[in-house]
């Protein structure tokens, strides 16, 4: 029987447990849960398919199909776990508030209206209604109808008792890797809490993956991103669509009154406590957009680290025989979790349109 070690428990390495066939494997989830750090939890949850996008790409047209994925995700979670993943699909709101980003916002509007043409600018009127602080010379906004949201911490809790319901998959949860070693026949991975030799390596780690593969003497350039997130419960009633700021901010209406007011982005910051600052910034952003919000009591702060790459994209495929990778999806980890959960599984499988689905997306070491 094969055996199938992947490090990560988060949405990644979960999806792709889930989705990796069972007859003749058994698999080995490794993580070390550490605290405050982990993003699937801190995630704010939106299908951003349309929102994070200026172009026709590769990435543009993953996102697009793991969001239409999402609903039929979200029912087979609840049939398995009786978990609510609490999917949304009130759209979203991207907004510019400053001049200058007027440019960026209108270029994207114009690529994404010529895709969906459902999506629609806000008029004057609409703009100072929805934001009423708005200087309609340096605010511009357009309205996404299908960029849902879910609870990212719930669909966590529900992939990782999915995974742990299946009898072909252990979960080894608070185990740190401390040394990963290849040999001839398989990959030897020393943890905190024993050893796992591996017929198969799935290295799915978020920010902390590029650190263990050093360990194999491969190099990729990934990088942490932390961010700074807050919940607040607020009696507002106005708000059901995300607000998605250009400069970064975005609130996220949740259950039940509540908003999740997210993020900031620093970049190679490993730090494991919130920034005051950062959260002022948020307080001051939010605020700017939805006035009505101030009256609000905050339930938690807290962060989360990010894996960026210096382009943006995704590194995702195999890197040697046997040994697969899975980061660098930063903002769109929860997004794309359903169809890279799907390409990564089928690519250990040896599926040939999975292998051509991610080529672009391939790992390639410095």
């Amino acid at each position: 029987m094969l055996q199938t070690v992947i490090i990560g428990a988060g949405v990644m390495g979960l999806s792709i447990s889930r989705a990796l066939s069972a007859h003749n494997r058994h698999i080995h989830i490794i993580d070390c849960s550490t605290p405050r750090m982990n993003a699937s939890y801190a995630a704010g949850g939106m299908l951003g398919a349309q929102n994070e996008f200026f172009a026709d790409t590769p990435l543009y047209r993953l996102a697009m199909t793991s969001r239409a994925m999402m609903p039929n995700t979200a029912q087979a979670l609840a049939k398995e776990t009786q978990i609510n993943i609490e999917l949304q699909t009130h759209g979203l709101i991207k907004v510019a508030t400053t001049q200058e980003h007027i440019q960026a916002i209108e270029k994207q509007f114009a690529f994404l209206s010529q895709q969906d043409h459902a999506i629609y600018q806000l008029t004057p009127t609409q703009l100072r209604q929805r934001f009423p602080q708005c200087d309609l010379t340096s605010c511009a906004a357009f309205k996404i109808h299908d960029d849902g949201q879910i609870n990212a911490n719930l669909y966590t809790q529900a992939l990782l008792q999915s995974a742990a319901k299946r009898s072909h998959i252990t979960l080894h949860l608070d185990t740190e890797v401390m040394h990963i070693t290849h040999t001839k026949t398989h990959y030897h991975i020393a943890t905190s809490k024993g050893s796992f030799d591996a017929d198969e390596l799935v290295i799915a780690a978020g920010a902390w993956s590029g650190e263990l593969l050093k360990q194999l003497n491969i190099t990729l350039p990934t990088q942490p991103v932390k961010g700074d997130v807050k919940l607040i419960e607020s009696d507002y009633t106005g708000l059901q669509e995300t607000i998605f700021n250009m400069n970064g901010c975005y609130i996220v209406p949740k259950k039940p009154n509540r908003f999740l007011i997210g993020a900031t982005s620093e970049i190679d910051n490993w730090s494991t406590h919130n920034n005051n600052a950062n959260l002022r910034w948020l307080d001051t952003e939010c605020l700017h957009m939805i006035p009505a919000l101030r009256t609000h009591h905050i339930v938690k702060t807290w962060k989360g680290i990010r894996p960026i790459t210096p382009d943006g994209i995704p590194i995702m495929g195999a890197i040697r025989p046997n040994l697969y990778i899975s980061t660098g999806h930063y903002r769109n980890g929860i997004l794309l979790s359903p169809i890279v959960g799907q390409l990564m599984a089928q690519l250990i499988e040896g599926d040939s349109y999975a292998a051509e689905q991610l080529q672009y997306f391939s790992p390639k070491p410095q």
